[in-house]
């Protein structure tokens, strides 16, 4: 999630957090560090680094970094994203099985299914699994910055899926990416974007579609 805010903020954040903890562990003694050796010095500053470090780990990389994101202000910067979150799929597969003679195209496929996100401040993972336990997917990769187009921010991702006991037109494994827009509207969250596949491809059978994540703003 530190995406969210860049490097260059983050930098400043930890520059803090290593002075504040400098200021705490010397308290009373800065005069005397920065007139003695260096040596003495440089202990100083290298545990005021560890201790900024060691905060930076407790609140961004644990339990601590979700609970965080729901105080007010904090969660216009980092939206609480982590939880479970209900995902439905409205794939173009109805469209290619209306050239594999399978139907009549006339309408989207839809799979739902659930998702859980764990969101922490240097790292975002998502597992998906469909309400049929069909497959299930996890995603290898998820870059999260501010929204440029609408929306508080944007998730760009990348997953591979995997099918246990595949139909004749599908494949045990297949690559994805979807980029999804988080918003909020009466009181609840939801991200809604497109997604595509690798699936099948070399058959003329990768699927795009619609996604759409929701969850009550609470949840």
């Amino acid at each position: 999630m530190y995406q969210a805010i860049g490097i260059a903020k983050t930098l400043s954040i930890f520059a803090t957090l290593c002075l504040v903890a400098f200021i705490v562990l010397n308290h009373g003694n800065i005069s005397a560090l920065m007139a003695g050796p260096l040596p003495a010095l440089g202990r100083a500053v290298s545990s005021s680094v560890a201790a900024g470090s060691l905060v930076l780990f407790l609140v961004g990389q644990t339990f601590l970094f979700p609970w965080i994101c729901r105080l007010p202000l904090i969660c216009k910067i980092f939206p609480p994203i982590d939880g479970v979150w209900n995902m439905r799929l409205d794939s173009n597969w109805g469209v290619i099985q209306k050239w594999l003679g399978l139907g009549d195209g006339t309408q989207l496929h839809v799979v739902e299914g659930k998702v859980r996100i764990k969101s922490r401040f240097f790292s975002v993972g998502m597992e998906f699994e469909s309400n049929d336990r069909y497959s299930d997917s996890k995603t290898i990769c998820v870059s999260v910055r501010p929204s440029t187009q609408a929306g508080l921010i944007e998730l760009n991702y990348m997953f591979v899926n995997s099918t246990l006991v595949p139909v004749p037109t599908d494949s045990n494994s297949h690559n994805g990416a979807a980029r999804v827009f988080l918003k909020e509207d009466g009181g609840r969250l939801f991200m809604e974007g497109t997604y595509f596949t690798d699936r099948n491809w070399t058959d003329g059978l990768n699927t795009a579609g619609r996604v759409t994540f929701t969850r009550d703003l609470a949840g």
